[in-house]
């Protein structure tokens, strides 16, 4: 009689167990693509900093530029409003800036490179065409909104 609850027992499905659940706390990433201005799909550069702060930017696009003419990077934000010179670069080459050139990063730290005459702008300003521009995001920060909102049909809720 045993032998045979214990084989019905081990026949039966038993409720499934279910599986651990493990939150990764990832820390906030702050990034950001330069497009050429206009255009909204293509990528020309690709925004990222390291743990330390500095500054990596990497060409998505290919940039034929004129003998006589130089790229000149330049950012600005909420508060330095006159863009400031990073200095000369190579539009097809990866750029680290570091993190003591950089200084403090703004909530709206924009980036952008000109078109400027050979050796850079002589006015210490941008005075060519912009070719690309960006500006910083943070992904992976905590909302801003309030935690108990939620979305209704793809909208925020109302009450």
């Amino acid at each position: 009689m045993f032998a045979g609850i214990a084989l019905a027992l081990a026949i039966v499905p038993g409720k499934p167990v279910e599986p651990p659940v493990t939150i990764v706390k990832v820390a906030p990433t702050r990034a950001a693509i330069l497009q050429a201005p206009g255009q909204s799909s293509t990528p020309a550069w690709i925004v990222t900093f390291d743990p330390q702060g500095n500054v990596l930017m990497s060409p998505e696009v290919r940039s034929d530029i004129p003998g006589d003419a130089s790229v000149q990077l330049w950012t600005y934000n909420e508060t330095l409003r006159q863009p400031r010179s990073l200095g000369l670069v190579d539009p097809n080459k990866p750029i680290t800036i570091p993190a003591s050139l950089m200084g403090e990063l703004g909530s709206e730290q924009y980036f952008e490179m000109t078109l400027e005459p050979q050796g850079g702008s002589a006015n210490g300003s941008p005075s060519g065409p912009v070719l690309f521009i960006g500006r910083v995001v943070v992904f992976g920060a905590a909302p801003t909104t309030d935690p108990g909102a939620s979305l209704e049909n793809g909208q925020p809720a109302t009450s």
